[in-house]
């Protein structure tokens, strides 16, 4: 483990991997102190050649002198990994809650990046405010871990739910291989490009250090592009970008598609870098 971090601004990245990893380097690059966790040695030697600072931690198992948890803020950007048979993600945040929550605990805020597969099950336009439906051991297992954050003793804890990720080598365009039909065409999509989703942290931690009041009285900030195209002319251009074949599309099922919105992004004044995610696919730079 490299040497410890004192808990003036500091953060500390539980999950440094296809999100967590450029998020700490663009904190660090901002003059933050990171700590960056990692599960095996192999992780922590290539965090440690990117120029972070690391922290062994295997969940839910955690060390009383776990560095990433002596920072000011704690960001979890572990996965639920519930589609790959999984069902210790509650457990995992419940452990990363208990240990912030600790008398001598550095601990002022925790973030935990969600997702909007929360609203599974409901159709039509859904915010922050919206009711869940339950009916799916998924939904029922994300709200579960939002709760355990939600509710604890830490003085700023905060659930960004991120619609689906793209950017950089994430092209959406290769998310249907082998020719599998695209379902419900006329249904909209809920995007966010990975910088927006880390200039959306960013700017979290700059209200936190202002103490400025966010005015959420969910605590809850849905975070998705703006912008809702339908599914069927998103892909289309998304197969045309990458100079593929026309993709293949099934009948539409869903009476009514899912719109995500947000009626509290706007509190944090975050100016989205990609707010039309149509624009977003023309720009080869960051899907590359």
């Amino acid at each position: 483990m490299t040497e410890q971090t004192s808990n003036n601004d500091s953060v500390g990245i539980i999950g440094a991997g296809w999100l967590g990893l450029p998020l700490a380097l663009k904190l660090q690059e901002k003059g933050v102190r990171v700590i960056a966790s990692a599960t095996s040695q192999d992780s922590e030697d290539k965090l440690k050649q990117q120029g972070l600072n690391t922290c062994r931690l295997t969940l839910p198992d955690i060390n009383s002198d776990c560095a990433v948890l002596q920072c000011q803020h704690i960001v979890i950007c572990i996965p639920p990994g519930i589609r790959y048979g999984k069902s210790d993600y509650v457990a995992k945040v419940s452990a990363i809650v208990r240990k912030a929550e600790l008398a001598k605990s550095y601990v002022k805020s925790i973030t935990l990046l969600s997702s909007t597969a929360v609203y599974n099950g409901l159709a039509g336009e859904v915010c922050e405010q919206s009711e869940l439906n339950f009916s799916s051991a998924k939904v029922e297992i994300m709200h579960q871990a939002e709760q355990t954050v939600l509710t604890s003793q830490c003085a700023n804890k905060t659930v960004l739910r991120l619609g689906g990720l793209m950017g950089y080598d994430r092209q959406p365009g290769r998310f249907f291989k082998n020719n599998r039909s695209i379902p419900n065409p006329e249904s909209v999509i809920n995007f966010i490009h990975r910088d927006d989703v880390i200039g959306i942290i960013c700017q979290l931690f700059e209200c936190f250090k202002r103490t400025k009041t966010l005015n959420n009285p969910t605590n809850i900030f849905n975070c998705v592009a703006p912008s809702h195209p339908k599914r069927r002319d998103f892909y289309q251009k998304a197969f045309t970008n990458l100079g593929m074949p026309a993709p293949c599309f099934s009948e539409q099922e869903e009476q009514n598609g899912k719109l995500v919105n947000s009626i509290y992004i706007g509190n944090l004044q975050y100016q989205f870098k990609y707010p039309d995610i149509l624009t977003c696919l023309e720009n080869k730079t960051n899907l590359d």
